[in-house]
C-alpha cells in the first residue's frame, strides 16, 4: 500500500517536472498492483496477508487510504477490523484516523484518539509520546522505560485541524485553503494553523439552533470555507454581519464574502483575508456517544515548598535505559514540583506494609491527594490506604482505601486537618516498583 502510495505521488513528481517519458512505466506498475490486490490480499471481509493470522488495522487502513479499497468493502472493514484492532502505534494510528474519517467514521475516530490517549490527555507533561501508556505496541511486547516522552510520532495536531477542522491547503503556499469541518460530536473547536502565509485562526461553535466558523485569514490567501449540511435536519439560513447569503438558494454576496459553490455536504463560501463570523442557523441534533464533561470544581493545592517527605525505604536510584545511566530517586523529589523527577522504591517490587508520607510541618486543612507517576505509568500503587497523623507517631484509621490508576490516582476523602499524611502500600505486583513523582494535597 505505501508503495503504491509512493507510485501515485512519483506520477505527480513526473508530471510536474516533465518526466513524461516515466509515466508508462509508473502506470504499468500501479495497474499491475491494481489487478492483484485482491487476489493477493481479500479475504471476504477485510485484507489480510498470509503473514499473519488475523487481520490488522493498519493494512486495512493504508488500503482505504491509497484507494485500493473499493468503498463496497469499507464497512466489512469498519466492523470486523478498525473497529475491533489497535495494533498500531502512536506512529501509525495517523493512518487509522484518517482511514476512519475518509470513509466517514469521524466519530469513530475521535473515540479511537481518546481512548489511546486517554493517559496523556490529563498528565502533566505539555509533549506526546513515543508509545501508547509508555508500552511497545500498546501493551502488547514490553515495557520500554527509556521511551520518548516529547516525540515526533505523534499525530493528534495534524489530524484534529487537517481533518476535523478540516483546514487544508488547495494551492500551494496557502493561496487558497480551505475549511470543511468534521467535527462528528464535537460542540467546540479552537484551532491555529501557522503557514507562511501568517497564521490561520478558526473557531467552530455548534449549538441547537446554530453552527458558526468564526474566521481570521491572513493576508493573499482565499479561504473556501464550508457549513456541513449533516449536522442539520433542516437549515434555514446562512448569514455575514446580519446578511443572509443563503436560505436555501444563494441570495447575495458581502464585499469579502462570495458563494462558490454547493456539493452534497457542503454549502461553501470564498471568503477573502480579514477576520468573518459565519453563521448558519437552523434545527441541530446535538448528540454524544461520550458522557458530558462535568464543570470540575475550584482546588487549590496547597503550598508544598516547606515540606518534607520520607519513605519507608532509604533513598536510592535506578539505571537508566540500556545505557544504564543512574537516575536518583529520593522522597524529595516527590514534592519538588518537577514530574520528570520522582521518589522510586528500588528495594523490591511493590509489596504491603510499603509506606510514603509527608509532614506538612503545620497541620492543615485537605480533602484530596493526587498522586502523579505519569513518567512510570505502571508504577502506579496496586492498591493503597491514607491515613493522617498530628504528631507522626500515632496514625488514624485509613481515610481512603482504593486502586492506583494507570499514571494519575486522585483519592478523595472527607476533609482532614492533621500534620502528617501517609500513603501505605495494600497490594502487591511481580513486576513494577512502587514511584511517586509528584505529590499534591487539595483543600
Amino acid at each position: 500500500c505505501f508503495y503504491y502510495n509512493c507510485l501515485t505521488t512519483l506520477k505527480k513528481i513526473a508530471n510536474l517536472l516533465g518526466h513524461t517519458s516515466d509515466l508508462g512505466k509508473i502506470t504499468d506498475r500501479m495497474t499491475d498492483i491494481e489487478k492483484t490486490f485482491d487476489e493477493k490480499y481479500w479475504r471476504g471481509r477485510y485484507y489480510q496477508s498470509s503473514q499473519v493470522k488475523t487481520p490488522d488495522d493498519r493494512a486495512n487502513a493504508m488500503a482505504i487510504n491509497v484507494g485500493l479499497a473499493n468503498p463496497k468493502r469499507w464497512d466489512s472493514i469498519y466492523t470486523d477490523v478498525l473497529l475491533t484492532k489497535e495494533y498500531s502505534s502512536c506512529f501509525f494510528d495517523r493512518w487509522v484516523f484518517e482511514a476512519l474519517i475518509k470513509i466517514g467514521k469521524e466519530e469513530a475516530a475521535l473515540l479511537r484518539m481518546y481512548r489511546r490517549y486517554k493517559t496523556m490527555i490529563p498528565c502533566s507533561f505539555t509533549t506526546l509520546w513515543e508509545h501508547y501508556d509508555r508500552w511497545w505496541a500498546s501493551n502488547m511486547d514490553a515495557f520500554d522505560d527509556a521511551s520518548s516522552l516529547n516525540h515526533g510520532w505523534n499525530p493528534p495536531a495534524l489530524i484534529l485541524s487537517q481533518r476535523i477542522a478540516g483546514i487544508s491547503p488547495i494551492e500551494p503556499a496557502w493561496k487558497t485553503y480551505q475549511i470543511l469541518p468534521k467535527e462528528a460530536f464535537l460542540t467546540d473547536i479552537t484551532v491555529v494553523v501557522p503557514t507562511v502565509k501568517g497564521d490561520i485562526h478558526v473557531s467552530i461553535k455548534k449549538t441547537r439552533q446554530n453552527y458558526t466558523i468564526q474566521l481570521t485569514s491572513p493576508a493573499e490567501t482565499v479561504a473556501i470555507v464550508g457549513i456541513p449540511k449533516h449536522v442539520f435536519t433542516s437549515i434555514k439560513n446562512v448569514r455575514v454581519a446580519g446578511t443572509i447569503l443563503w436560505d436555501g438558494q444563494f441570495r447575495r454576496e458581502v464585499p469579502g464574502v462570495g458563494h462558490q459553490g454547493e456539493t452534497q455536504d457542503y454549502i461553501t463560501f470564498a471568503v477573502q483575508p480579514g477576520t468573518w463570523t459565519i453563521r448558519a442557523a437552523g434545527r441541530i441534533h446535538l448528540a454524544s456517544p461520550k458522557d458530558p464533561a462535568q464543570k470540575a470544581r475550584v482546588e487549590v493545592p496547597l503550598e508544598k515548598r516547606n515540606w518534607t517527605a520520607s519513605a519507608s525505604v532509604p533513598d536510592a536510584h535506578f539505571l537508566f535505559s540500556g545505557d544504564k545511566i543512574p537516575i536518583a530517586t529520593p522522597a524529595a523529589n516527590a514534592l519538588d514540583g518537577d514530574a520528570w523527577t520522582g521518589w522510586r522504591d528500588m528495594t523490591q517490587t511493590q509489596y504491603p506494609g510499603q509506606w510514603f508520607q509527608i509532614n506538612l510541618k503545620r497541620k492543615e486543612r485537605f480533602s484530596k491527594l493526587v498522586l502523579d507517576n505519569t513518567w512510570a505509568l505502571w508504577d502506579s500503587p496496586v492498591a493503597f490506604a491514607v491515613t493522617v497523623s498530628n504528631d507522626g507517631l500515632a496514625w488514624s484509621q485509613p481515610v481512603a482505601v482504593g486502586a492506583g490508576k494507570l499514571g494519575i490516582t486522585t483519592i478523595t476523602f472527607p476533609r482532614q486537618y492533621a500534620q502528617f499524611v501517609r500513603v501505605t502500600q495494600t497490594g502487591s505486583s511481580t513486576n513494577y516498583n512502587w514511584s511517586i513523582y509528584e505529590l499534591d494535597l487539595f483543600s
